[in-house]
């Protein structure tokens, strides 16, 4: 292990120490305007290309609507364990609450997940290529560039990331919401009987099946960003941005859901492989404004990158941190060359894929949230906090008995009041 930089300045751009240790090399800071960006990008990637309509059906943008609740909820959770252990990763903190042996199995369990939405990802952006652009090319071609991209910037670190986002994100929400008002407004393309009934068979049951499917992807996904706040300038603030990027990704894909099933119906719109594809295509003003799919792939692929980036980099910092190296960056390569022929073999066809959706819930939820979950309520039972946070108590208290020390005058001071009106009173 190497000794620490010398002076405070740099000591202060690497917290993540533990016991004393110099751990892991990460000097970015994000503001909690880049978490939100990156919330953005990670939120509308893949899922406004696949959103799935489920059991619910119909009533598929209820169902997100309902979701994004309880992803606000997960946002919570997430930024609650963050205040709780600043400067600390999920896999600094882990295996100190739930012990050695749980905690490594559940460090395990993270990154394996986060290897396997690399692949999911970088699947869904290669099947989008191969299916809308370039139809004879084979998609390994499309899996190594994108892989290559993002094993670049990751290991140029998570502040790269973040301005990239900061600077495109703010664009995905006028390009939605553009392609949206142009929907309606094609004569003849929405047909707002189709989202009619309400309740599918009459029942709100088929609504609360469709939510589990929605909240699992993609919204407990950004468990991921366990492995951001801890680098957020003020973690002990991320709630607000968090939740807010939560909120308006759940209003964009309500409305993305809405407008599929209103243009397709809902039969159609979980029949073909990307909805939003189609629906965009079918835009047509005067004969003049159409064929608008080539902008929206750009905000797919755009959206996805930065998707992409998160579980690889949250891979590439948890396995360094599991290993004790003082640098995740060796790395980046060596986990790109395992995911992108992982990806590859994920499956046959892309039906196989959606197949894969419906135990996809029951798959990640134990490891989203109850893991999570199972953490900030065993911290809270033993009374455990972040390292950060003890040694800014023990400096409060420090700092209090010195000052006692040195004004002892004060300790003996008689206190003005009651006791020196009774003194006056005999």
């Amino acid at each position: 292990m190497l000794p620490p930089p010398n002076g405070p300045s740099l000591q202060s751009q690497y917290p993540l120490l533990q016991g004393g240790e110099w751990f892991l090399r990460e000097d970015g800071r994000i503001t909690g305007w880049q978490l939100a960006m990156l919330l953005t990008g990670f939120l509308l990637g893949t899922t406004t290309l696949i959103i799935p309509v489920g059991p619910a059906k119909e009533s598929a943008w209820l169902a997100v609507l309902l979701a994004g609740i309880l992803g606000v909820g997960a946002a919570w959770l997430y930024t609650a364990l963050g205040a709780r252990f600043p400067g600390e990763t999920p896999f600094q903190y882990t295996p100190r609450v739930l012990g050695r042996w749980l905690g490594t199995l559940a460090v395990l369990l993270y990154l394996w997940l986060s290897f396997h939405l690399a692949a999911l990802i970088l699947r869904n952006l290669g099947e989008l290529y191969v299916v809308a652009i370039m139809v004879r090319t084979p998609m390994g071609v499309f899996v190594g560039i994108l892989t290559a991209l993002a094993a670049w910037i990751v290991r140029n670190g998570l502040e790269p990331v973040a301005r990239l986002a900061e600077l495109l994100a703010p664009w995905l929400y006028v390009i939605m919401v553009v392609l949206e008002i142009l929907t309606f407004a094609t004569p003849n393309l929405t047909h707002l009987e189709n989202l009619l009934p309400l309740l599918p068979d009459g029942k709100f049951l088929p609504v609360i099946q469709g939510i589990l499917p929605i909240l699992a992807f993609p919204f407990a996904e950004t468990f991921l960003f366990l492995g951001v706040i801890p680098f957020l300038v003020k973690p002990k603030k991320g709630f607000l941005p968090f939740a807010l990027a939560v909120a308006f990704g759940t209003l964009i894909t309500s409305l993305v859901a809405f407008r599929n099933v209103a243009v397709l119906g809902a039969s159609e719109a979980e029949r073909v492989n990307f909805p939003s594809l189609v629906t965009v295509q079918l835009i047509n003003l005067g004969d003049f404004l159409q064929r608008l799919d080539a902008l929206i792939i750009f905000m797919w692929t755009f959206a996805g990158f930065i998707k992409l980036c998160l579980p690889y980099y949250f891979l590439a910092l948890g396995l360094a941190t599991l290993l004790k190296l003082k640098d995740y960056r060796p790395l980046v390569l060596p986990l790109g060359l395992l995911i992108a022929p992982f990806t590859l073999q994920l499956y046959v066809s892309f039906p196989q894929m959606i197949q894969f959706t419906r135990i996809y819930p029951f798959y990640s939820l134990p490891i989203t949230l109850l893991l999570p979950a199972l953490t900030l309520v065993v911290a809270a039972v033993r009374g455990l906090r972040g390292q950060q946070a003890a040694r800014q108590r023990r400096s409060a208290k420090k700092a209090s008995n010195q000052e006692l020390q040195d004004n002892p005058a004060q300790v003996h001071a008689p206190r003005k009041g009651k006791n020196s009106s009774r003194r006056s009173r005999s």
